[in-house]
């Protein structure tokens, strides 16, 4: 039905953040009407359950908490997602741009108030494969197309903000570089036989990535 692969930089954490929910995904088996969740598959970002400490966002700037990294595989199961043409049920961009995804085509999640959900409502039933390596993560949906093919149509940056900068006291702050926040959509955007049957319009919001330094 689809395959998505996001690349990622080498670093310790995101080998084995992403590679173990990867792990925790490949398999999943998804019967016609029933809703997958992300959360609920891959379970809490612990070390009990695999995941190390890593770099993630929190409150608009990056620290330091366990299962940094594993939002490139939330990213690629959005996009295998969006171009199998199965209907979403929550997902949420980062708070800012993050460059290494797609515009309006990323997603997020965080153990007990954000996930990524999507309906089966193909008919049939799928089958997801998911795999990762040091540089990066693919996600693969297996089962019977409901459409010849699912396009993406991005518009535009709209309503452009220049980023502040910010000095971070924490333990856990890391430095960060600037980055302008924007509104962009992206149309989703069904073909069957050879004709356009629907079309829907996915709206993201991304604040600027303020500077930030970190110390007293």
């Amino acid at each position: 039905m689809s395959s998505f692969t996001v690349p990622f930089e080498r670093a310790p954490y995101r080998t084995t953040n992403i590679g173990r929910a990867a792990e925790l995904i490949n398999g999943s088996v998804v019967m016609p009407d029933e809703t997958w969740s992300f959360n609920q598959r891959v379970g809490e970002r612990t070390k009990e359950n695999g995941f190390v400490d890593g770099i993630m966002i929190n409150n608009g700037r990056y620290e330091k908490a366990a299962g940094g990294g594993v939002s490139a595989v939330a990213t690629t199961v959005f996009n295998a997602m969006f171009f199998a043409g199965v209907k979403p049920v929550e997902y949420g961009a980062h708070s800012f741009y993050i460059e290494r995804y797609p515009e309006g085509r990323e997603a997020t999640v965080a153990w007990g108030s954000l996930d990524l959900r999507f309906a089966n409502d193909s008919g049939r039933a799928l089958y997801i494969q998911a795999e990762a390596t040091d540089t990066s993560v693919t996600v693969t949906f297996l089962g019977t197309k409901k459409y010849d093919e699912v396009k993406a149509e991005k518009g535009p940056r709209t309503n452009v903000k220049p980023p502040a900068t910010r000095t971070g006291t924490s333990p856990a702050c890391e430095p960060q570089s600037p980055l302008e926040g924007f509104d962009v959509a992206v149309d989703r955007i069904f073909v069957k036989g050879g004709q356009e049957v629907k079309r829907e319009t996915m709206k993201t919001r991304y604040t600027p990535r303020d500077t930030v330094t970190c110390g007293s």
